[in-house]
């Protein structure tokens, strides 16, 4: 028994392997510090991905204003994007599937998103319309993901689906 509490005793004041120990401790903290850090990194990325496909499909269809090719902008836009599984919605003056290079009805835009129909051409005025501005045809194309953390729960990324969207006046 007297054996036993001089072994107890010896290695109470052991402190050889401490050191691997706390590196064992840390480095977890560390592991997991980055890959929460590679969670937010990898959303923030694939946001800007989006942005940028959803912007360059925008400044494309404005430049071919007169004659987009509207049935193939989802594809442009998964395709920039790099990733085929981005949901992709294309509508004008706010109905979807209804955009046309002929014959093409105007709309003024309100502060709220929403269109109110109007004659090409007219100035647009009532209705929370931006005052003075003129009635056209608008495109607005809108890409949207989930996404998929690694670390984090979904519930911290509210929702964690990243949609982005760009309106531009073809008319």
């Amino acid at each position: 028994m007297a054996m036993l509490g001089k072994i107890m005793r010896h290695l109470r004041r052991d402190q050889s392997g401490m050191a691997a120990v706390e590196f064992g401790l840390w480095s977890v903290l560390f592991f997991m510090a980055v890959a929460v850090a590679m969670d937010f990194g990898s959303l923030f990325l694939t946001r800007a991905k989006l942005n940028e496909a959803v912007t360059a499909v925008a400044v494309s269809s404005f430049t071919t204003y007169d004659n987009v090719d509207f049935n193939n902008l989802p594809g442009y836009v998964q395709g920039l994007a790099g990733d085929a599984s981005v949901a992709v919605s294309v509508s004008c003056n706010g109905v979807a599937n209804s955009c046309t290079n002929l014959s093409r009805t105007c709309s003024c835009l309100t502060q709220t998103g929403t269109y109110v129909a109007a004659t090409c051409g007219n100035t647009c005025s009532g209705g929370g319309v931006t005052a003075n501005s003129t009635a056209g045809y608008y495109l607005s194309v809108r890409a949207q993901k989930t996404f998929q953390p690694i670390i984090l729960p979904r519930g911290l990324l509210d929702d964690a689906t990243i949609a982005q969207q760009a309106v531009v006046r073809l008319d």
